[in-house]
């Protein structure tokens, strides 16, 4: 029993491992005809707040541009933000770069500001549903200024670009900066100037690419849409062709594990998403509003906020757009959270997570204390019990039930728990898987050092020794020793009489240690210090014993 419970034990790690970080739930293919239908029906329902009542513009007059306009070259605006430098453009009035000062794009001191811009293509685009407006994707919009600056200015600031179609549609961009959030506030007004009805669907566009690389196994970037109240989660590389969400739009986001880049319109909309790959690891979704019929010499104002920044709880609590629904650790979200509290809290005081990292180990073990020692003592009672055990095995070897029934017999009168031996690994599942999705997904643990050569606790520990060590690249210090701090564990924890599963104990060291080289340093610095910590227990009840 014992021998087919630590297999099982083992292989639902595995199982669980593989599911959680290789594997999503099959998504229903929806056919090509029920989504080009879709779209048009999903966005027939009036909106709840967006866009804005139609408005007379006053007297009409001709919008068609000079030549010239088209012929120009495009100017670049540079807006200078306490937490950003950004980079926009009349080519489509979007942004062009987008670099957060407060992270860079790896862990040495002199690297470049991160860059959440990485696409060939415009990152956040307008396109009309209908395709009534012509040029718009090579529109060149004027602008009232060559330049933001919000670190010597207080207050909001703006940026307007403006632009006509060739056959009368103005449309005007207007972006508001906020000095203490990376929220962009967008309008975007749209006059039908042509002398005709405008029958359209606005479409906002955003193009995501990968923001980084990162290591070690989670690296799925994706678009994650709020829709009718709920999240979807969709990874990129599962997106191979066209696929439609429609419904109730609260927002859309591309995001990575640490990053995100979101539209959220002022309102939730009864509109759709589309997404499409865009060619190589680049992702496009749409939001496409609900249709709107604008006379001539009448206006409309659709209002969104714009998110480009960390993909950071508290940051996006305090937006209050509900974009806090982003950050989600998965099934093991309700102890996540509280053990990334623990964490940030102990870090201001330590200015060191691998520290708080150990703290929290340790207070977890403090918490388990008395469930790992009766577990020690039932593995020692088990090891009391084996001779008379054989003895059943040899005595009902051709009755199974019989020899099932009298082995309980035996364990209850002896007061021993046969899966007490199996407990030390079964209650750190949680807490391991909970740390896995902290340290892979929490901004905080991106690029954070502990001491030595290990610099960032969301990456695989890798000594240099001056020579490229194939599949590691460098020495995975911290894994060795974790592997060899099971070693030492098995050989003080009393091993089962059956050669078989005594043999099969001591292979879980090997089995982990392969497990763990590319997991994050500081997982593995979590299981290094919980198995010092057992080897102390263990060492403490051998001695009173």
């Amino acid at each position: 029993m014992e021998k087919n419970t630590l297999i099982a034990i083992v292989l639902s790690m595995a199982i669980l491992l593989a599911w959680s970080f290789f594997f999503a739930p099959e998504k229903t293919e929806t056919p090509k005809e029920v989504i080009e239908q879709g779209e048009q029906q999903a966005v027939t329902s009036p909106p709840s707040a967006t866009p804005q009542l139609q408005a007379p513009v006053g007297e009409s007059r001709s919008v068609t541009p000079p030549s010239s306009v088209f012929e120009r070259t495009p100017r670049v605006i540079e807006v200078n933000h306490p937490l950003y430098v950004a980079k926009f453009t009349e080519h489509r009035a979007t942004i062009k770069s987008f670099k957060l000062k407060n992270f860079r794009e790896t862990v040495e001191p002199n690297s470049p500001m991160l860059e959440l811009c990485k696409s060939e293509n415009p990152v956040l685009t307008l396109g009309f549903l209908n395709k009534s407006v012509p040029d718009i994707f090579s529109a060149i919009y004027s602008t009232d200024q060559s330049n933001v600056d919000l670190t010597s200015k207080g207050g909001l600031q703006t940026l307007t670009f403006t632009w006509a179609s060739p056959n009368g549609v103005e449309i005007v961009k207007r972006y508001t900066f906020h000095p203490e959030f990376y929220l962009i506030d967008m309008d975007v007004t749209i006059r039908n100037l042509s002398g005709g009805l405008l029958d359209e669907n606005l479409e906002v566009r955003l193009i995501g690419a990968p923001f980084e690389m990162v290591q070690g196994y989670y690296n799925n970037p994706g678009v994650l849409a709020f829709i009718n109240n709920e999240v979807d989660s969709e990874e990129a590389k599962d997106i191979k062709k066209q696929e439609l969400l429609p419904g109730e739009i609260h927002w859309l986001a591309y995001h990575d594990n640490y990053f995100m880049t979101a539209v959220v319109p002022d309102n939730a909309v009864r509109g759709s998403v589309r997404m499409n790959p865009a060619g190589g690891d680049e992702i496009r979704v749409d939001l496409v509003n609900p249709p709107v019929k604008l006379p001539h010499n009448t206006e409309t104002v659709y209002g969104y906020h714009l998110y480009f920044g960390p993909r950071q709880l508290e940051t996006l609590k305090d937006l209050n757009l509900g974009l806090e629904r982003a950050v989600d650790y998965g099934f093991f979200d309700i102890i996540a959270k509280p053990i990334l509290f623990l964490l940030k809290w102990l870090y201001k005081g330590l200015r060191n997570y691998g520290l708080a990292i150990i703290i929290v180990t340790i207070l977890i073990k403090i918490l388990f204390w008395p469930l790992t020692q009766k577990s020690y003592n039932s593995m020692k009672g088990m090891k009391a019990l084996q001779p008379q055990i054989n003895k059943l095995r040899e005595e009902y070897k051709d009755d199974k039930q019989r020899l099932n029934s009298e082995m309980m017999v035996l364990y209850k009168a002896n007061k021993v728990n046969p899966m007490g031996g199996c407990l030390p690994m079964l209650i750190q599942i949680p807490v391991f898987f909970a740390l896995y999705r902290i340290l892979s997904q929490s901004i905080e643990m991106r690029h954070a050092t502990f001491m030595l050569w290990i610099n960032d606790l969301s990456a695989p520990d890798r000594l240099s020794i001056g020579f490229h060590i194939p599949y590691t690249g460098g020495l995975p210090v911290l894994t060795l020793l974790m592997g060899l701090s099971m070693f030492v564990q098995q050989k003080m924890t009393p091993m089962p009489g059956d050669p078989t599963q005594a043999k099969m104990m001591m292979l879980l060291p090997i089995f982990f240690t392969f497990l763990f080289i590319n997991f994050p340093s500081g997982l593995v610095l979590y299981w290094l210090v919980n198995n010092i910590l057992s080897i102390g227990q263990q060492y403490y009840i051998n001695k009173k014993a």
